[in-house]
């Protein structure tokens, strides 16, 4: 959608990755949203993402190896209760990305 200086909106992001995506999706209900990107919006950081997602999906995958994973990759770096909360939270949130029709790249075991 093009738009003009006359245009009010209510949220504006700035990014058009999943993050903003998503944010975009929760704030819609109750405003105009407006998502600023870069000249395409196939061009961001989730489409260059090498690491991943620190999830824990799988039988014998846990929260905690993935906070200590986070934590010891982080060299100190890292908050502990914000990893705590991705840890803890991210696995929901992966799976609703999923169903929204994500694709992520899985190994032999899913």
């Amino acid at each position: 959608m093009a738009t003009t200086s006359q245009d009010t909106f209510d949220f504006i992001i700035v990014g058009s990755g999943i993050a903003g995506l998503r944010a975009a999706i929760a704030l819609a209900p109750v405003g105009r949203v407006l998502i600023l990107t870069k000249a395409d919006a196939t061009e961001s950081n989730t489409g260059y993402a090498q690491g991943g997602i620190a999830a824990a999906l799988s039988p014998g995958d846990t929260p905690a190896l993935h906070a200590a994973d986070t934590l010891r990759a982080g060299d100190g770096l890292c908050d502990a209760a914000a990893v705590d909360v991705l840890v803890t939270e991210g696995p929901g949130y992966v799976k609703e990305l999923i169903g929204w029709g994500a694709r992520f790249d899985r190994d032999a075991h899913g």
